[in-house]
């Protein structure tokens, strides 16, 4: 169910109509735990970003022959 496209939507609305009859320090509790859980999945995403390596940079001509790819134009 978390992958359907409207998942989100459905969230913000029940998140929307069940908060506009809380007091204001009430919303702002239920707000500051989202935002905690937000946040520790932002932590997470990243930590799990940072492991793996970037590709990239130049390649040595042996990497560069071996590539696969004919170059028609030399």
């Amino acid at each position: 169910m978390q992958e359907s496209y409207h998942y989100i939507g459905l969230l913000q609305a029940i998140m929307r109509l069940s908060m506009t009859a809380m007091k204001a320090a009430d919303a702002k509790e239920v707000s500051a735990s989202v935002s905690a859980i937000a946040n520790k999945k932002i932590k997470a995403e990243k930590e799990a970003n940072a492991g793996k390596k970037k590709q990239g940079g130049k390649q040595t001509p042996e990497a560069r022959e071996d590539d696969g790819i004919i170059d028609l134009g030399s």
